[in-house]
């Protein structure tokens, strides 16, 4: 994994210094009209309390861009891949996509591992959630999606009604993901030991050319390691908020070391029974936007292997020395890892990341979220025009037009 940030590079500070003053006006006053719509979405849970229904369907939504959104610069991204053709099994509470717009003709019901039965229901809503990370579509004038709009979901349930899960569910949960034919699994849960069963499942995907991805921290404990991520060949996936700063975790530790980080820090999505939309924060929202660009590079790219699919996601991060962050247009369109060129749309080899990105403490410090005591998500729509733009030049002044 390599930093495409060098520190201490001062013709790039300066670049940055100049750029940033005309980037901070309009971020204000997108800001600012956010901040007046003033929508306060329901969050999400991960697992369900003794006794405690399951999540009521959302009465509210926005249509504010998503900062995750603009961040990652998806709409650049899905001029080079929206995924068509991929499926990516979710693993997790299920998925309903009954009466979910974002998800109509997205989501493939599977098994349900523990219960038996189908995966079409979603008694938590956090599975629901993840698929629309991953594969949601912009409908009724919702401007949120999912990364990879052009794919579709496998849902496979690994926990009980309430979102409990373990090694044993896991470990059928992936067999039958990756027997269904997937090369890519979202696996959304974790446990604190790994059982042989699990590791054997976690060898045997991989050995079919399946690339697994997993929370490092799904309970944001601050402890560990948790399984499936920690295994051999598993890429795990650590939560960043709009600032590029780790969440809070119990211990006061952050992100966790190695692993690959991604929006997880008040992500806005669709939920189970109805058109509302939820947000949800963790390491297991910031594995579905790993998948979802695992899914846009490997459309495009259908020849890759799991380590060169999984290669790709992690060599064209960015970021400060530490760890790299999740970069979906370099990922697709950037000379590949395993040493070929590959062209971006305008038929060009493309830029490094260096010349794309400024530092992670750059312009994410100016995306902010809007929050109240209910998670509340206000997006940042202005950086969705000048945020793109801004990275393409490296974060250099540049021409008008």
């Amino acid at each position: 994994m390599r930093s495409s940030v060098r520190a201490g590079d001062p013709r790039r500070a300066a670049a940055a210094a100049l750029l940033l003053p005309a980037l901070l006006v309009p971020l204000a006053g997108a800001t600012q009209a956010a901040a007046r719509d003033n929508v306060s979405l329901p969050p999400v849970p991960s697992t369900l309390e003794d006794g405690q229904g399951c999540t009521p369907a959302s009465v509210k939504k926005t249509d504010q861009l998503p900062w995750a959104q603009a961040a990652l610069d998806l709409e650049g991204a899905w001029r080079l891949s929206r995924g068509a053709g991929v499926t990516v099994a979710v693993v997790d509470t299920g998925a309903a996509p009954a009466k979910v717009p974002a998800l109509e003709g997205q989501v493939i019901a599977g098994p349900d591992v523990v219960a038996g039965g189908s995966a079409g229901d979603d008694c938590v809503g956090h599975g629901t959630f993840l698929a629309g990370v991953v594969v949601g579509r912009q409908v009724d004038g919702v401007r949120a999606a999912g990364v990879a709009p052009g794919a579709r979901v496998l849902a496979v349930r690994a926990t009980d009604r309430k979102g409990a899960t373990s090694a044993q569910a896991l470990a059928r949960a992936i067999r039958s993901a990756s027997g269904a034919g997937v090369r890519i699994i979202a696996v959304g849960l974790g446990v604190t030991e790994a059982s042989e069963d699990l590791k054997s499942a976690v060898r045997e995907a991989r050995d079919k050319g399946v690339l697994i991805v997993a929370p490092a921290d799904p309970a944001g404990q601050g402890q560990g390691p948790f399984y499936p991520a920690a295994l051999p060949g598993v890429l795990a996936v650590s939560a960043v908020g709009p600032d590029g700063a780790p969440p809070a975790r119990a211990g006061g530790k952050g992100a966790v070391v190695g692993a690959l980080t991604a929006p997880g820090v008040a992500v806005t999505g669709p939920g189970p029974g109805g058109p509302g939309q939820f947000t949800g924060s963790g390491d297991a929202v910031a594995t579905a936007f790993v998948a979802g660009t695992a899914a846009l590079v490997l459309a495009r790219r259908p020849d890759l292997t799991e380590d060169q699919l999984r290669r790709r996601l992690t060599d064209t991060g960015y970021g400060p020395s530490g760890g790299a962050a999740l970069d979906p247009v370099q990922a697709i369109a950037a000379a590949a890892v395993d040493g070929e060129q590959v062209a971006n749309a305008s038929g060009a080899a493309a830029p490094p990341a260096l010349a794309r990105r400024a530092s992670a403490d750059g312009p994410r410090q100016a995306l902010i979220v809007a929050g109240s005591a209910a998670a509340v998500t206000v997006l940042v729509a202005g950086a969705a025009v000048v945020l793109p733009r801004a990275r393409r030049r490296g974060w250099r002044p540049g021409r008008a037009g």
